[in-house]
Formats: C-alpha cells, sequence, structure tokens
C-alpha cells in the first residue's frame, strides 16, 4: 500500500490498512504494534481535538462517560479509567501507558491518527 501519510482515503481503505472495523475513537494496541486515534478538528465536532506545537502534540479528549446514566451529562464527565469489573476502559489503557512511559517502564506508545475530514463520513 501506498504511504498514506497525509493523504485522504475512505473509511473503508483506513479499515482494510488497520485489519478491523474502526468504530471507537481510541483503539489501545492494536494488533500489538499501534494504536489508533479517530479525531476530528472540524468547526462544530463533538470533541476538543487539537494539535498543539507544530502539529508535535496532540490534545485528545477521550472517549465520553457512556449515556446509560441519564443523570450525567457525557460531555462534563470524563469516563472511568476502569470498568466496574476492574477491566481498564480505552482511556485507562492509554493513560496508563502514558504513565508508564514517564516513569521509563515502557517504550512510548506508537499512535496512529487519522483525522475526520467531512461530516457523516
Amino acid at each position: 500500500m501506498a504511504d498514506v501519510n497525509d493523504s485522504i482515503i475512505s473509511y473503508v481503505e483506513m479499515c482494510q490498512r488497520e485489519g478491523t472495523s474502526l468504530q471507537r475513537g481510541m483503539n489501545f494496541q492494536l494488533g500489538r504494534t499501534h494504536s489508533v486515534i479517530l479525531m476530528s478538528t472540524r468547526k462544530n465536532a463533538p470533541y476538543a481535538d487539537r494539535l498543539e506545537e507544530d502539529g508535535r502534540v496532540l490534545v485528545y479528549e477521550g472517549h465520553d462517560v457512556p449515556r446509560s446514566d441519564p443523570s450525567v451529562d457525557p460531555k462534563t464527565a470524563d469516563q472511568p479509567r476502569s470498568t466496574p469489573t476492574g477491566k481498564l476502559t480505552q482511556n485507562g489503557r492509554f493513560e496508563a501507558a502514558a504513565k508508564d512511559y514517564r516513569q521509563g517502564k515502557r517504550p512510548a506508545e506508537r499512535v496512529r491518527v487519522y483525522e475526520k475530514i467531512y461530516t457523516g463520513i
């Protein structure tokens, strides 16, 4: 496959490249070689994702808290680090990897980022 850095590819091409159907915005360690983040910096995007420091720093909002509790506004509450059974959520897995990296316990996580450029796609 041709290098897709800075290229526009379809959703199907993206899924083929990653070897899975990408429905979640955060996908920790797909195939054990890298993680995948789907982001959007479009105007009126539902998340406040952004690039800083000339594109070297990605600020990614992460997953919202599940909408199962109608008393909680998903936009004002972070997804918990773990599920009620103790399993790490996607947010928790990324956070643990970042903490381990800062403490010298592991190398930096390789992350492939795809940006949504059109509404509804």
